[in-house]
């Protein structure tokens, strides 16, 4: 009721704000409630700072203004001499601020007031402070001939949402203490407030238990390839093979929860159950299934990745989270929970067991009741489970929250059903996925999550009213590193859309504005300088658009610039600069070529976009499909549009909400046929159709059974001029198909090319087509 109360008090007050307050506020998450005043406090030799010495949070809350001002500025705030009229700062507690991480910051010429309800708010002050001021002040070294001086100005703050974090995966690839402290460093300055840690998975298990040592000897280091599921711990050839790994110690994790504590973030660890178990079942493999003749499983060959549900295993979990929770006093323990195949439990003699013992109709309710025994022992240790949100399959545990990966609407449920939400959904909060489709852009999972996509996410769905609404806590940024070998990489991308997650979390709606937004960016991005942060430089989203006729001209249209940067452009493959046409009318295609746009600031390249076009006979003349596509119905001649996808990017175009890469989609059918035709709208001579399928086996998409070309005069009677068969690529990507006809002349042309059937996985596979090039 306080935050409520005081979140109203800071919307009615949000239009109360300076006219020169664009110039002067740089404030990244942007407050609620800024006044600007004229004039500015100047830190000199004499300022001194004045607060409770005896209160030991509050020394954590101001260390950052001490120690940086004493270190760039040569400021001592806490120096022992006295000076005549020294200006002051002033930081004080008070109930007065209702909320618990709310502050005001008063800047006057003579004095600086702090004033919170709790240390952590007075440390969100503090990093509001630092923010007005140069950015030389995060310089780890003195800096000369500079006024050290911030603007004076009354701020009223408080976060909107109290659950502000990012997942970062440590499993997959891991990463050393000094790594995670240093994205501790960052999110702070960004006023985030959780750090979820996921520990274990199947690539490796990373927390150490000394009732269990095996986990980390064995469990913490495999050999192989991640990317393609090619690894395993079976260390039959140990000595001569390289392996990937590592684990953190007691006093290791100790070390970390204290390291974030003083920058008031709580770490949240995850320990998955009860699926993602391949690193523990490999080196306890007692904790697995057997098969429907009681028989274990063929091992080391053959690891589960998941825990059998008999009482074994809950004791051994239970003793494994012991020892957690007396490392981590986080309130929530993340059990994991998510992608559980529960294939071995339909057959594995002690789930069958369970199930008849506790009367469960099937393994969704035997995971259930798996979590639910989980659910107890957290509780009778005074702390409450969260997991992803397929702990809700079966039944949701009476006290458990859900973090709601899949989609919104998990989360929105939860909600409804007064269950605790962390908001974490695809695509927007995932930041394994690019960040551009600019080209030059490290490996990432499949998806395009930009930074406007995170900035415009609203965790808080309307579907919900005021009651249910308070039961979305924040949302969350997820890093998983499969494709991300250490922690260089994890900064370029999880920098900046965390910034923009952190102003979704703490900033009110109204405002909230993605220009603005990207203004005092560029300005943020400068105190991130200091530290060498690997942030990515894409800050807006070119786009180039499909091919537009008019009057039988082909055109284009460029679009994405924020805050009236120009967009430079060329026509004939090079890069961008400054001396290249600036884009202001709709730039004509008359031939094949490739255009590339990019904005320019400061002599830096920050975001390119290219997009190739192809003026075959083909392109703005009439398809026909014969079924609609299952993905991607918007544009459905992109399969005759003159551009082509991406060769080796593909979106999860399976959910509704993926964004698209340079405009231009991949058509897919599940496991039905693509059956195209094309009106050249006369007869024309064909002496070569060229066509693209993607294949990526694990991903259920494959190149086609089958492919048959067909000519017509009039539309109706077709003849086929050939069929052809494509070699099973080895390799994901774009797959190139090519028939030549020999003296070949007709109006209509058909493609069919009819699905590959099941894939490896024994599931039946999407097939996908680009763009049918005529010639």
């Amino acid at each position: 009721m306080k935050r409520k109360c005081f979140l109203l008090i800071l919307i009615v007050s949000a239009f109360f704000t300076a006219g020169n307050s664009q110039s002067k506020n740089n404030i990244v998450p942007i407050p609620a409630r800024s006044e600007w005043k004229e004039g500015a406090f100047m830190f000199t030799s004499c300022t001194r700072i004045i607060f409770d010495k005896s209160n030991k949070p509050l020394q954590n809350a101001i260390a950052p203004l001490i120690n940086k001002l004493k270190r760039a500025a040569s400021v001592n705030l806490l120096a022992q001499t006295k000076c005549p009229g020294k200006p002051a700062v002033s930081v004080s507690l008070s109930n007065a601020i209702a909320d618990e991480e709310g502050y005001t910051l008063n800047i006057s010429r003579q004095k600086i007031e702090i004033v919170a309800r709790q240390p952590a708010g007075v440390f969100y002050a503090v990093q509001s402070l630092l923010q007005l001021l140069p950015e030389s002040i995060e310089s780890s070294t003195a800096v000369k001939n500079v006024q050290w001086k911030v603007p004076c100005v009354q701020i009223e703050d408080a976060p909107r949402l109290p659950y502000r974090g990012i997942m970062l995966d440590v499993s997959r690839n891991f990463m050393g203490t000094d790594s995670i402290k240093r994205i501790l460093d960052l999110l702070a300055m960004q006023k985030m407030n959780r750090l979820h840690w996921h520990l274990t998975d199947n690539e490796g298990w990373r927390p150490e238990s000394k009732k269990y040592p095996k986990l980390t000897s064995i469990g913490g280091y495999r050999k192989g390839d991640i990317i393609d599921n090619k690894f395993t711990y079976d260390y039959d050839s140990r000595p001569n093979e390289k392996l990937h790994g590592g684990y953190y110690t007691k006093e290791q994790m100790k070390e970390i929860v204290q390291y974030a504590a003083k920058r008031f973030i709580t770490i949240v660890p995850e320990i998955e159950m009860p699926a993602h178990a391949q690193a523990a079942v490999a080196a306890y493999p007692e904790l697995a299934c057997v098969d429907s003749n009681g028989h274990p499983f063929p091992y080391p060959k053959q690891i589960q990745g998941e825990f059998c549900t008999r009482d074994e295993t809950i004791n051994f979990l239970s003793d494994v989270l012991s020892e957690v929770i007396d490392i981590f006093p986080s309130k929530y323990i993340h059990i994991g929970g998510d992608e559980a195949d529960k294939a071995n439990w339909k057959t594995c003699k002690y789930c069958q067991a369970n199930m008849k013992k506790h009367g469960l109709k099937n393994v969704n309710e035997l995971q259930s009741y798996f979590i639910k025994r989980i659910e107890k022992f957290v509780n009778s240790r005074g702390r409450s489970i969260i997991g992803w949100d397929e702990i809700v399959q079966g039944g949701l545990a009476p006290n458990a929250a859900i973090m709601s990966w899949t989609g919104v609407k998990p989360g929105i449920e939860a909600a409804k059903n007064n269950h605790y939400a962390a908001m974490t959904p695809l695509p927007y909060c995932y930041f394994d996925h690019a960040q551009s489709d600019a080209p030059g852009e490290p490996p990432s999972y499949y998806g395009l999550t930009m930074l406007s996509n995170v900035y415009n996410y609203e965790p808080v769905s309307k579907e919900l009213n005021d009651q249910q609404a308070k039961y979305i806590m924040g949302a969350q940024g997820n890093l998983w590193t499969t494709y991300v070998p250490d922690a260089t990489i994890a900064e370029y991308m999880i920098f900046p859309r965390s910034t923009a997650l952190a102003e979704v979390n703490w900033s009110l709606p109204s405002k909230k504005n993605f220009a603005d937004f990207t203004r005092r960016l560029l300005s943020y991005e400068k105190r991130l300088d200091s530290y060498r942060v690997n942030y990515s430089k894409h800050l807006f989203d070119i786009r180039i658009s499909n091919l537009k006729e008019a009057d039988g001209s082909f055109f284009v249209t460029l679009a994405g610039a924020e805050n009236g940067f120009p967009i430079y452009y060329t026509l004939d493959g090079s890069i961008p600069n400054t001396n290249s046409p600036v884009y202001t009318n709709p730039v004509a295609i008359a031939k094949s070529c490739t255009v590339n746009a990019a904005i320019i600031i400061d002599g830096v390249l920050r975001d390119r976009a290219v997009k190739p076009f192809i003026m075959h006979k083909a392109v703005g003349k009439k398809g026909t499909l014969q079924t609609p596509p299952d993905y991607i119905k918007t544009d459905l001649n992109g399969w005759i549009n003159g551009s082509l996808a991406d060769d080796t990017r593909f979106n999860d175009y399976r959910n509704e909400d993926e964004e698209r890469y340079n405009d231009d989609k991949w058509l897919g059918w599940e496991n039905r046929a693509f059956d195209g035709t094309i009106d050249l709208g006369k007869p024309q001579s064909i002496n070569k159709v060229t066509m693209r399928f993607f294949h990526d086996v694990p991903f259920g998409i494959m190149i086609p059974k089958s492919v048959t070309l067909q000519t017509s005069d009039d539309g109706i009677n077709f003849s086929d001029q050939a069929t052809q068969t494509i070699a099973l690529p080895k390799a994901t990507g774009a797959v190139p198909l090519t028939f030549s006809p020999t003296n070949t002349s007709s109006r209509f042309i058909r493609v069919i090319a009819q699905p590959y059937g099941k894939t490896p996985a024994g599931n039946y596979a999407s097939l996908f087509i680009d763009e049918v090039i005529v010639e």
